[in-house]
């Protein structure tokens, strides 16, 4: 597996990346879901970019991330302070309390198939009562075997790169996007398609609204926010 970047090329990528266009809108959504004073988890919050945009938001909020790379944890400790950060696994972590607004964003591809749903389940356990829980993804095209999910692999990994591209982005991101695309297909990341990922999301939450932030037409790949509500 070609090895996630430094924190700095990490959050520099995000400005480049379609998927920035997901994280505007998780931000929104988030700062107008979350009552005063109310607390946020970010789960699986790599560096705490989308941790600082909402310190940027609302300074009334309790903020705090979770993520298992160290790297990323000691770089949001540093940048982001007044925000909380712990090192700890999104199948077995569990918080010291429960939040209002529980957020997973970009990073659910991370976990091996086979435990996806066990990652969900351990997300939907940190939410309170009324509170809200964002999830966001990228999207393959649906798949049945492996080469079919080899070739919608390598459809979002090369639209991706060609939307990294047109935005201009330097030398080092387009590399990284390219990591992107090889870990994809070779199956050291684990992108499911929409479809397989609403099973288990309806099954933990008692309510799903799936918001597409891009493409802007139905590709059947792409970047997908999830509104979920506790059961």
């Amino acid at each position: 597996m070609n090895p996630l970047p430094e924190a700095e090329l990490y959050e520099e990528s995000l400005g480049y990346w379609p998927y920035r266009l997901s994280l505007e809108l998780v931000t929104a959504k988030v700062l107008e879901r979350t009552p005063l004073n109310g607390s946020v988890l970010d789960i699986m919050c790599g560096p705490g970019y989308l941790l600082g945009k909402l310190q940027e938001g609302r300074s009334d909020l309790w903020l705090t991330g979770m993520d298992l790379d160290k790297r990323y944890v000691r770089f949001g400790r540093d940048r982001y302070l007044g925000v909380e950060f712990f090192v700890g696994d999104v199948l077995n972590w569990q918080p010291r309390r429960l939040f209002d607004t529980v957020v997973c964003t970009g990073s659910l591809h991370h976990v091996p198939y086979a435990q996806q749903e066990a990652a969900i389940a351990n997300i939907a356990s940190m939410v309170k009562p009324g509170g809200v829980v964002v999830i966001s993804d990228c999207y393959v095209e649906d798949f049945n075997t492996e080469t079919e999910r080899r070739l919608a692999a390598s459809r979002l990994g090369y639209e991706y790169l060609l939307e990294a591209i047109r935005n201009g982005a330097t030398d080092q991101v387009i590399k990284w996007t390219i990591d992107i695309l090889y870990n994809d297909v070779l199956k050291e990341e684990f992108k499911t398609s929409l479809k397989q990922r609403l099973e288990p999301l309806q099954r933990h939450f008692g309510s799903v609204i799936t918001i597409q932030p891009w493409p802007d037409h139905d590709s059947g790949y792409g970047d997908y926010i999830h509104i979920c509500t506790p059961k």
